[in-house]
């Protein structure tokens, strides 16, 4: 029995321990591509190829000459962080005559990595008359400098000697401040692109905002004059209650357009008009439709402006297709929080009368309730724009045939915010 117990433990700890490794290995092959594609592995080059050059000449030389061209491999290393200390400490290999690639390492970093001219010029100054000590004690020793063909040639490989990493390394610096350079001239014409797509942007919003202005707020302001006629002129007093209906509903109409022309001219201006859960019982009572309103959130609830301005709209849409495709059928909207989503419901019966539907809000309840591509299809677009809103903020809206009625749901996250906004 313990056996069997002690069985599944130590295979456990067997694949533990395996992941543990692999994820360890991972963890070193990146840092090994890390450090491979980095300065390490060219500081490690430079260090073997003036190794291999200290190998040539390790059993011609002296103790304190070998001394000093170990120094001068080894402080390669650091020719990054002290560029120029670390050409000092080849200066005295360069004096030897022999080793001379540690010198030229060190002097093309330091000539690459100082921003200073001077300094970069007297440490080559100074690897020169290193280079040329040998030169120099010769002719001191034998009393001739020879002619002065023999004399340029001596000089020649020192001159090299300094005056070569000094070019190169002048050259990449330059070439690496000329890249940065174009790196932010990049970056500066990238935002002056996405600025003038932005005043662009701006500029369509405005022109948009106007046309909608002079098309629909005339014909919209004419409805309500000939309203407010209806409700004082008409005959009946259900057509005088008609035409104070159709006025209520204008000055709202005209009230959204303006926020709406509002938020085209400036994206950033916040909706200031209806279109929050407080505004749902005025809604309501001049929608035209007879309808009652539960509203199940409580009020400590703190709901995001996209949520509540995404419910407005739906329950908007849902008492206008009443309106139009069910006249005279009761509704009743339904609001409701479950753990972090907004329940909306509207729910209607038949136009010919008759008892409400009263879909639950519990998901999945609710017979013929669809959701996809096709909700909505026909002349009218309203459901399929709020189905597209609800998804912009990571809800869903179902629509469809309920019983004798219709039955809409929208599923709504408690705190929301619109993709770009």
């Amino acid at each position: 029995m313990s056996a069997a117990v002690s069985r599944p433990g130590r295979v456990r700890r067997v694949r533990r321990f395996r992941a543990f490794r692999r994820v360890g290995q991972v963890r070193v092959f990146r840092r090994v591509r890390r450090a491979g594609t980095g300065p390490a592995l060219a500081d490690g080059a430079l260090v073997a190829a003036a190794g291999a050059e200290l190998l040539t000449v390790v059993g011609e030389v002296g103790p304190l000459t070998l001394a000093a061209y170990v120094l001068a491999v080894g402080v390669l290393a650091a020719r990054r962080r002290r560029p120029l200390l670390v050409v000092l400490a080849t200066v005295p290999a360069a004096m030897t005559g022999y080793l001379w690639l540690a010198p030229m390492f060190a002097l093309g970093t330091a000539a690459r990595l100082v921003r200073s001219g001077a300094l970069v010029g007297a440490a080559a100054a100074a690897v020169f008359i290193a280079a040329a000590a040998p030169l120099a004690y010769e002719i001191q020793r034998t009393g001739r400098a020879g002619s002065p063909a023999v004399l340029a040639a001596g000089l020649l490989g020192p001159a090299l000697l300094a005056a070569g990493p000094t070019l190169l390394g002048r050259v990449a610096r330059s070439r690496r401040a000329l890249a940065e350079r174009l790196t932010e001239a990049r970056a500066a014409l990238a935002r002056e692109h996405r600025l003038a797509e932005e005043r662009a942007a701006v500029a369509e919003r405005a022109r948009l905002a106007r046309e909608m202005h002079d098309i629909v707020s005339h014909h919209v302001s004419r409805i309500a004059v000939e309203a407010g006629a209806l409700s004082v002129t008409a005959a009946t007093p259900e057509a005088r209650r008609a035409g104070v209906r159709i006025g209520r509903i204008s000055s709202l109409a005209m009230t959204e357009l303006r926020d709406t022309l509002g938020v085209l001219r400036d994206r950033e201006t916040a909706v200031s008009g209806p279109g929050s859960l407080a505004d749902l019982p005025s809604l309501v009572a001049g929608s035209g439709v007879d309808a009652s309103v539960t509203d199940r959130v409580p009020p400590s609830v703190e709901l995001g402006a996209e949520t509540e301005y995404a419910a407005y709209r739906t329950v908007q849409e849902a008492l206008t297709n009443i309106v139009r495709h069910a006249p005279g059928a009761r509704a009743e909207v339904a609001l409701a929080l479950r753990d972090d989503v907004l329940l909306v419901e509207i729910a209607n019966g038949p136009p010919t009368g008759g008892a409400p539907v009263t879909g639950a809000l519990d998901p999945g309840e609710g017979p013929g309730l669809v959701e996809g591509p096709g909700l909505g299809e026909g002349p009218g677009l309203g459901l399929v724009g709020l189905r597209e809103r609800a998804a912009l903020l990571g809800g869903s809206l179902e629509a469809g045939p309920a019983g004798y009625g219709f039955l809409v749901r929208a599923r709504l996250p408690r705190s929301a915010t619109a993709p770009g906004g």
